[in-house]
């Protein structure tokens, strides 16, 4: 069995020795075929330099660095598309996903008879509150796009099989997410339960303003739930202003006089009638900015350099 490791990194730099000797050790006491793929996601630290000397110490860690920071997912992407293993684990570069768990993934993957095993965070009293709020509300949403009952803590460690990572490498879009993409795919799936695990070096660069972010990214690329929240709100602004009028006429038949329509009334109408449109607006932009995007077909990602990975990859 020959199974590759896709590790993003951004500012990893104190984690990296004790994440890389821990790897080797589990890696090696289940085959002596892996690899280790690093990708630099434009770390401003010293994770690159770490990074290359450990490439340099054994040949199965392989380091990709990007040009700049061009997020996660672009990075993620870097990794899969330059994997040569049967199996591909995905995991961060923090140490919240133990190196020590990467035998049970495998175990589940080949025994079990499926294609991708997902692995669930077990909360503890040390987990920050924030970080569990925002983790929650991306999985909440993300778990509507796909129309199931996605667990609210699933971590970013797992494990999938070379039919899966075909899959994957099927989607061309730009602004690729894999957190809902290995979902919409379906495939079959188990989901294990790990122990929580704190952070050892710094803090998570995921804050809450940037997991709402990706939950509207979600939104935007896998769904037309947006479009049909406006058309919703177009729907019940129309019926309340139907409403409206029916109530001041009836009102003027019945009993002779009519709802008041001070200027109040007025300035609240067109302000509320103004913010809908303006918001409508906003959504309609979003959507033709993610078309101009994809028809633009800009790589994911530059490569600034490469250690340990031959030639016909790139």
């Amino acid at each position: 069995m020959y199974f590759s490791v896709v590790l993003p990194v951004y500012n990893n730099a104190p984690a990296l020795c004790e994440l890389a000797t821990r790897l080797l050790r589990e890696c090696r006491s289940i085959t002596e075929s892996f690899e280790l793929i690093f990708v630099n996601d434009g770390s401003t630290d010293d994770s690159l330099q770490i990074l290359n000397k450990l490439a340099d110490s054994d040949h199965r860690i392989k380091v990709i660095a990007l040009s700049r920071n061009f997020g996660q997912h672009p990075a993620i992407s870097a990794g899969f598309e330059h994997v040569n293993g049967q199996y591909i684990v995905l995991m961060d570069a923090d140490l919240q996903d133990r190196p020590e768990d990467i035998q049970r993934l495998l175990a589940e993957l080949s025994c079990n008879d499926c294609d991708v095993v997902y692995t669930l965070k077990q909360p503890d009293k040390f987990s920050i509150p924030t970080a569990r709020l925002s983790s929650t509300l991306y999985h909440f949403v993300f778990s509507r796009l796909v129309g199931s009952e996605v667990p609210l803590n699933i971590g970013t460690f797992r494990a999938f099989n070379h039919k899966v990572h075909s899959a994957l490498l099927r989607f061309p879009e730009v602004n690729v997410l894999y957190g809902p993409l290995m979902f919409y795919i379906g495939f079959s799936s188990r989901i294990i339960s790990l122990p929580f695990s704190r952070r050892p070096y710094g803090k998570s660069s995921y804050s809450l303003a940037k997991r709402i972010e990706l939950a509207s990214n979600s939104l935007m690329s896998y769904t037309d739930i947006p479009h049909r929240l406006t058309s919703l709100a177009g729907v019940l602004l129309l019926l309340g202003t139907l409403g409206y009028g029916m109530t001041v006429v009836i009102q003027y038949l019945l009993i002779g006089r009519s709802l008041p329509s001070g200027i109040t009334v007025v300035i609240l109408l067109i302000c509320t009638l103004v913010g809908a449109v303006l918001f409508s607006l906003g959504i309609i932009g979003g959507y033709v900015f993610r078309i101009y995007q994809e028809v633009l077909r800009r790589p994911r990602y530059l490569v600034r350099s490469m250690r340990n990975i031959s030639d016909h990859h790139q």
